[in-house]
């Protein structure tokens, strides 16, 4: 296994765990729906993402494909605060089939270690309430609870094969 930088050439694999994510997270909550026939638009989306300069997408690659993905962000915020330079966890799925084998802790600790380079002085991350099993893994990574994040839909969410007006 090889825990790496994802590059352009990676988008559509990258584009495949990421809808495997999304998927996995519909029965937590309806925020994490998406428009499963707008998949140019959310390659676009992942695409630029790839290139911010603040962000890395780390793909653990295996002879059998991609078996994980974690996307990592580099953020500076306010100078008043004791912690200022955030390192954020955003996107992180291991396949199935390969859960249990380290690739979580790998993809985590490459993030970790690129965004201690970038200047992070913390890191943060959000996970499903009702997703136990990513609760465990993250505090066994050293997180623990701070704050709540709590959202309020103002519309209801449109069916997955309806495509927005």
């Amino acid at each position: 296994m090889l825990i790496r930088p994802a590059d352009r050439s990676d988008l559509h694999n990258v584009y495949l765990l990421w809808s495997e994510l999304m998927d996995e997270h519909a029965p937590y909550h309806p925020i994490f729906g998406y428009h499963r026939m707008a998949q140019v638009e959310s390659k676009q989306v992942l695409l630029n993402r790839m290139q911010e300069p603040c962000t890395r997408f780390f793909v653990a690659e295996t002879p059998a494909g991609l078996a994980g993905l974690l996307i990592a962000i580099y953020q500076i915020g306010n100078n008043a605060m004791h912690y200022k330079r955030r390192g954020y966890i955003a996107e992180t799925l291991v396949r199935p089939a390969f859960r249990g084998q380290g690739i979580g802790r790998e993809l985590f600790l490459a993030a970790k270690s690129w965004l201690l380079a970038a200047g992070a002085d913390h890191l943060e991350l959000q996970v499903a309430v009702t997703n136990e099993g990513a609760q465990r893994f993250w505090a066994a990574m050293g997180f623990a609870p701070t704050t709540y994040h709590l959202v309020h839909p103002l519309v209801p969410p449109p069916a997955p094969d309806e495509w927005p007006s």
